[in-house]
């Protein structure tokens, strides 16, 4: 008798391993939560998973629009589409003088421009310089040779190639496409015992403290090379909106981790002395947009993410309903 109960119970075991083989192999967009799941706080902000995503009427945005956000995600493995460059960077000097102090020859997005001078008005920052901003796909190429040319001088050609490969992305696999990144070079007295070069002046310490109140992310953060990807990029800050550099701060994601937490859970809700919370949604991609389900009394700001998925951050006035 026990001998055929084992020799029943064995075609159940193996579907039951079969499918909880499947079960791993197979892409979860969202988890599913019982309840309410507290990622992360800092500084008055708080950011939460949340079990009951906010409830409202579909809206469908198209892809161009979508194209057009704050937070795509641009690397050689993920490259973006070489027609997908801020048309409407402006020149830094020509739209506010030296009121931020960048070369002559940067351009950034205008909300970009409009968050420095905000931080500007705080801090003057006068001993940083922002060096590079915009960079379009060719200027991108070119200056992948020029690395190339100028490590050839010392190194065999091989090693040449891939170390100007691996420092350089291509054409179309730089974040500075997107008009939203820049570079600075600090100045003033240098305090040489910090091994981050961001914390060696004043004015670095302010920017790492403080970017994010701005809508200002550093890119690339020392204590989280693996997730951030280039160990080098100090120096590269990126623009990405007040809501989401908030929930990042709040739960010490680089972006890699944080659209990492969107990928996953679907909806996240950040507190903060916003009073009314913001809503951050995220979907995959269709053919030719994505839908959001969306409360009254709240503002849209959507984006692609260059993963196969859209992010939407609904804020609403303190005031209203909904």
């Amino acid at each position: 008798m026990e001998a055929k109960l084992r020799k029943s119970l064995i075609p159940v075991l193996v579907a039951l391993m079969l499918m909880m083989l499947c079960c791993e192999r197979l892409p979860r967009a969202q988890q599913t939560l019982a309840e309410d799941i507290l990622l992360g706080q800092r500084d008055g902000y708080a950011l939460y998973a949340l079990a009951d995503p906010p409830q409202g009427e579909e809206r469908f945005f198209d892809s161009d629009t979508l194209y057009q956000g704050e937070l795509l995600y641009v690397s050689p493995g993920h490259p973006l589409d070489s027609q997908r460059t801020h048309q409407q960077a402006r020149n830094v000097r020509h739209m506010v003088g030296l009121y931020i102090p960048a070369a002559e020859t940067v351009t950034l997005s205008e909300a970009t421009i409009y968050a420095l001078c905000e931080l500007a008005e705080d801090n003057p920052l006068l001993s940083t310089w922002i060096t590079e901003g915009m960079r379009s796909p060719e200027a991108q190429r070119l200056l992948q040779s020029q690395t190339f040319e100028s490590y050839r001088a010392t190194m065999p050609l091989a090693q040449a190639m891939s170390r100007a490969i691996a420092d350089v992305p291509d054409g179309g696999c730089s974040e500075h496409q997107l008009a939203a990144c820049f570079d600075v070079r600090l100045g003033g007295e240098m305090d040489w015992s910090q091994s981050d070069p961001l914390l060696r002046t004043e004015d670095g310490r302010w920017l790492a403290e403080n970017a994010w109140r701005y809508g200002v992310i550093r890119r690339y953060p020392p204590d989280q090379p693996e997730a951030a990807g280039w160990d080098s990029e100090r120096l590269h800050f990126r623009y990405v909106g007040k809501a989401h550099a908030a929930a990042m701060h709040a739960a010490g994601y680089c972006l890699e981790e944080y659209l990492q937490a969107l990928h996953r859970y679907g909806a996240l809700q950040l507190d903060g002395p916003q009073g009314k919370p913001c809503y951050i949604l995220c979907a995959q991609m269709l053919k030719n947009g994505a839908a959001f389900v969306l409360p009254d009394g709240y503002e849209a700001a959507p984006s692609a993410d260059n993963l196969g998925y859209a992010v939407c951050v609904l804020t609403g006035n303190q005031d209203s309903e909904g």
